[in-house]
């Protein structure tokens, strides 16, 4: 008797133990290939470099076609200047089969008042000049540009740091969106340097 429970007891354990193994070992794939939008900290800068350019990257895209897109970005306004958005070198199709850069809505002067960034891309057309990973090229990753100037409040040493608070590429089936909410999009923050 004593040999049976011993028996099932170790069968139980093993299970559990090969479960848990299977389990950790397809979420670190999943993890893997999850995007990542990243905002690339360029090298320390100096208080006399009058603007600095951030690039927002992404690792790669889904399967879907992502007709808009939206990014909300904090930032410190009393040590930087926020002057727009500039493009990035990802396009998105033209309607006709070809392909275009796409064009970015923000309000500037708004984004200096509340510290935060808020840019999207929509797409009109109802899906034909859509983001799409047959565009998408490792090479050529950056979605958009970040433009800001040096206040006079820095200092030698200071660091502004650039922090991602919320991201999406939306898809027209929400269960194929790339979302930071959803953990379907990861965001790693920039920051920029000042030189001692």
């Amino acid at each position: 008797m004593k040999k049976t429970i011993i028996i099932i007891l170790s069968i139980a354990i093993s299970a559990v133990i090969i479960t848990a193994l299977a389990l950790l070992t397809s979420g670190n794939r999943t993890s893997d290939s999850v995007p990542t939008l990243k905002l690339e900290t360029p090298q320390k800068v100096s208080l006399s470099d009058e603007t600095v350019t951030l690039d927002l990257t992404v690792s790669a895209l889904g399967e879907a076609l992502y007709p808009a897109v939206s990014a909300s970005i904090s930032f410190d306004p009393s040590k930087l200047e926020f002057l727009g958005v500039e493009e990035g070198n990802i396009n998105v199709y033209d309607g006709n089969g070809k392909s275009k850069l796409p064009e970015w809505s923000c309000n500037t002067a708004q984004c200096n008042e509340s510290g935060i960034i808020n840019v999207m891309y929509l797409d009109l057309t109802g899906g034909k000049n859509s983001f799409s990973n047959q565009l998408f090229d490792k090479e050529r990753n950056v979605v958009l540009r970040l433009k800001f100037r040096l206040r006079g409040s820095l200092a030698d040493g200071d660091v502004c740091d650039i922090i991602i608070e919320d991201a999406v590429f939306a898809a027209s089936d929400e269960a194929q969106s790339l979302a930071s909410s959803k953990s379907t999009l990861k965001t790693k923050n920039g920051k920029i340097i000042i030189k001692k």
